[in-house]
């Protein structure tokens, strides 16, 4: 008994150094079998090729022998290691389904800043000129209607610059030239093909611009507040015009807005905070740098019921936008709605605007009443795919003003008709 069992020993130690050598083999073998594939493919001989042959015998005898399961599987030159993970998720779905769910949650995680990553790419394009756009030639014939394009005109020399900084005597309308047909534009179509241009990137539809339900919202503010009562601030403080000096923010929309809060306090009897700081150092994150700053402001500020985005446009070098309210010269201006959709991802709830019915509702009221006070000064509203921080407040306003083709007197030129129509949109005024 004693003497069978050392011989069971002994030859399941001699089974044993058999196996190791085996896999010693097989290791050997498997790693350098690439090599060998590599040799016979660029230099084929009898010995490479045979390396080649023995190489996938042997993995395919262990695959056979210890992995039956998956031997007959195409393997896609797949590895080894692979082909065990695949097999061990397969046996454990717990394991599986953990981790597909722990790719989902990162995923969701990623979505906003995914979103914000698509922010600052779109924001390049954000001020391109809105009848640029594949929307049709109707846009482009209300832009030939709206803005002249006048020859690009010569740069003017530094000793006109002082000049041209002055504020032009503008002769205020005091009664309607053009009043708008409200029974016309009930009509989708019509009202989009006279107001409206929505970017390729996004869509609307007749019950959003719903003109009646538009035109009811309030926009009346009373002028007896103990704070200030609109505020006025630039995403992008350094854009500038033609002539603007390079780092001086009143010759770039800041000083516009100068002008603005002059006009609003001094003319109209309103209380306006402007906020001159610079948020577009990085232009592609300024409304993430913008955003905080403005929900500060408003937060220490309760009495805060308008919020101005002032810009400036930008068009191709050629493009001179310049339109011509009551003898005064000047640049049009266009207002801008984010409408958090897009058509590729449908709506955008990470960017979502509890306001935006207001937003639309403030921009075609004051939309419509340039348009019957001053008759080619606007040049619509443009319609995008994101929210470029008009949630924070229901009467957020985007305006860009004329663009960098334009001089900073043609800018300047166009506040006071600006002015005139907020405060009469503010006054409770419907067109």
């Amino acid at each position: 008994m004693w003497t069978r069992t050392r011989k069971c020993e002994k030859t399941r130690r001699i089974s044993a150094i058999i196996i190791l050598l085996f896999c010693i083999c097989a290791a050997f073998v498997m790693q350098f079998g690439k090599r060998w594939k590599h040799d016979a493919d660029h230099s084929p001989g009898f010995a490479a090729y045979a390396g080649v042959r023995m190489q996938e015998s042997l993995y395919q005898n262990v695959l056979d022998y210890y992995l039956p399961v998956i031997s007959t599987q195409p393997q896609e030159q797949r590895s080894l290691s692979e082909i065990l993970a695949d097999t061990v998720t397969g046996c454990f779905p717990v394991y599986t389904y953990a981790a597909q769910a722990g790719n989902e949650a990162d995923h969701a995680q990623s979505f906003e800043a995914e979103l914000e990553q698509q922010l600052a790419l779109q924001l390049r394009e954000e001020n391109e000129a809105w009848y640029t756009q594949e929307s049709g030639s109707d846009a482009l014939d209300k832009a030939v209607n709206d803005a002249v394009q006048q020859p690009h005109p010569p740069q003017m020399q530094e000793n006109d610059l002082a000049g041209s900084r002055e504020k032009s005597l503008f002769s205020y309308a005091t009664t309607k030239s053009a009043p708008v047909d409200l029974k016309e534009l009930e009509d989708y179509q019509t009202l989009v093909k006279k107001h409206y241009c929505i970017d390729g990137t996004t869509s609307s539809n007749a019950a959003q611009l719903n003109i009646k339900k538009l035109l009811k919202q309030d926009m009346t503010l009373a002028k007896d507040a103990d704070g200030p009562q609109i505020l006025i601030y630039h995403t992008h403080s350094l854009e500038g015009y033609r002539d603007s000096k390079s780092g001086d923010l009143k010759e770039s929309v800041v000083g516009l807005g100068d002008y603005l809060t002059e006009l609003l306090t001094e003319r109209y009897g309103y209380q306006v905070l402007h906020d001159r700081n610079t948020y577009d150092s990085d232009r592609d994150r300024a409304y993430g740098v913008a955003g905080p700053a403005l929900e500060q402001m408003l937060a220490e500020n309760p009495s805060i019921e308008i919020v101005i985005d002032l810009h400036r446009d930008g068009v191709p070098e050629d493009v001179y936008l310049l339109t011509e309210v009551n003898d005064t010269v000047m640049a049009p201006v266009m207002f801008f709605n984010g409408l958090s959709y897009t058509n590729t991802s449908g709506p955008v709830s990470a960017l979502n605007n509890p306001n935006l019915s207001a937003n639309l509702a403030f921009s075609l009221q004051m939309e419509l009443l340039a348009n019957e006070y001053y008759p080619g000064f606007t040049r619509g509203i443009y319609l995008k795919g994101l929210r470029y921080n008009l949630h924070y407040c229901p009467r957020s306003l985007l305006v860009e003003v004329g663009a960098q083709t334009n001089s900073l007197q043609e800018a300047m030129n166009a506040m006071p008709p600006l002015a005139d129509t907020l405060n009469r949109v503010l006054s409770g005024e419907k067109p």
